[in-house]
């Protein structure tokens, strides 16, 4: 699909993405320690039917079930050899249900793992497991790639560099940040400001925040960034909190209501993009969807 798509929607209205995977494939029995990503070949009609519910919710783009799906963090599941089979089936399961004038995000996370000299990985190690996923990713097809949930800015970049060299589709990139008493930051440290210029100098076009925070502070997160920058911004907050039960079973602690509500104040904080992340399911989008005025 053609680039200036997208970007028209974006100039149109606020956009609505997805909420989270994960929390919808353990709901359909994801057994703990298993790669998610498997389950895009053993098990392609339960993606089918999570990309279904989040399109029936109003997103008009949803993201691939491969979050985790570079070499490096496949490794750990003894998978690393089926990175190409995994991603391109992660794009085209959500390409088939995908409904006329939607989209599907090539959804890229981080590898797990830390770059020197914190780690022992190479910039140009990474560089190349996200090359090779972005390859396979569009190959399924997607209509642009989402980096998200990074904690490390060097790796974002890293992320950036490896899609752009195998290809010319948008590249967007969503960090998450902890709130301080100094403000925003990274678990690398990395600042708002420090990632905002950072993203700006890679003439990334779309950026912002994701996971960790909640829909309230998302929202003084992301008007942290739009102090910063004129691009479009993404907001993906998580449903409050994670908390074990009794049971061993983890809930957030936010409830819909409680999320919704803070969806018109992401908007006036400066969210181009609104969508959901860990804890969250169809029925957030949809309440957001309804919220936006959407529906």
């Amino acid at each position: 699909m053609a680039q200036a798509t997208i970007f028209d929607l974006i100039k149109k209205r606020t956009v609505l993405f997805d909420g989270a995977m994960g929390t919808e494939l353990m709901k359909r029995g994801l057994p703990q320690g298993v790669c998610p990503e498997e389950w895009n070949i053993s098990r392609p009609e339960a993606l089918k039917e999570i990309h279904q519910s989040y399109y029936e919710a109003g997103s008009d783009a949803v993201s691939t079930n491969s979050f985790g799906a570079n070499r490096i963090k496949l490794a750990s599941h003894g998978l690393e050899d089926r990175c190409h089979e995994l991603n391109v089936a992660a794009a085209r399961i959500a390409g088939e249900v995908r409904p006329a004038g939607k989209f599907v995000i090539g959804d890229i996370g981080p590898t797990g793992k830390f770059l020197k000299p914190q780690g022992e990985y190479t910039e140009a190690a990474f560089e190349e497991a996200f090359a090779v996923q972005a390859k396979a990713l569009a190959a399924g097809p997607v209509d642009f790639f989402l980096i998200e949930t990074m904690f490390d800015l060097r790796e974002a970049l890293c992320a950036v560099r490896g899609i752009r060299s195998v290809s010319s589709l948008p590249v967007f990139v969503s960090m998450t940040f902890n709130r301080t008493p100094r403000g925003f930051f990274t678990l690398m440290g990395d600042s708002v400001a420090r990632c905002v210029e950072a993203l700006e100098t890679m003439s990334v076009p779309v950026i912002g925040a994701n996971c960790t925070l909640t829909s309230s502070d998302l929202a003084d997160c992301i008007r942290a960034m739009r102090e910063m920058t004129t691009k479009p911004l993404v907001a993906q907050p998580n449903a409050g909190q994670p908390e074990l039960t009794g049971g061993h079973e983890v809930v957030y602690s936010q409830s819909v209501e409680d999320f919704v509500k803070d969806v018109p104040r992401l908007v006036d904080s400066g969210a181009n993009i609104i969508g959901g992340c860990c804890g969250t399911n169809p029925e957030y989008i949809r309440k957001s969807a309804a919220a936006l005025k959407l529906l």
